[in-house]
């Protein structure tokens, strides 16, 4: 499995969590329930780290977006790439620029709308 494939993974299950506006303990639920998109322990445990500190994570966000703009403003996609892309920056200390990459490319592939410019600017200042 490689590293865009668990990213899409995880991304996914964020996903789901912010449209069907599931508690934190529902999302972990299901990411135990391997029907669900996570497919491995690994990512599972990933799961259960951006969900404890998903909180903080949404704080990071909010500080960096534009004046005005609040993440519950955000479509549903672009929290959960934003999130966790917040989460490999700070947490798992990976490369801000392939963070950066990654997410601009699954945005593109995946995202529901064109407007992802924004994304750039916060995840380069978090």
């Amino acid at each position: 499995m490689t590293q865009r494939e668990i990213r899409i993974d995880i991304i996914n299950l964020l996903y789901r969590h912010f449209v069907l506006n599931n508690s934190i303990s529902q999302t972990k639920q299901e990411s135990f329930d391997f029907s669900q998109s996570v497919r491995t322990e690994e990512e599972i445990n990933k799961v259960i780290q951006i969900l404890d500190h998903l909180e903080q994570i949404i704080a990071d966000i909010n500080q960096n977006l534009k004046p005005g703009w609040v993440f519950e403003r955000l479509s549903n996609y672009h929290k959960a790439v934003l999130v966790y892309s917040v989460y490999e920056i700070k947490e798992l200390h990976t490369s801000r620029a392939i963070v950066i990459n990654e997410a601009l490319e699954i945005v593109k592939k995946y995202g529901e709308d064109e407007d992802y410019s924004y994304l750039n600017k916060v995840l380069d200042q978090v």
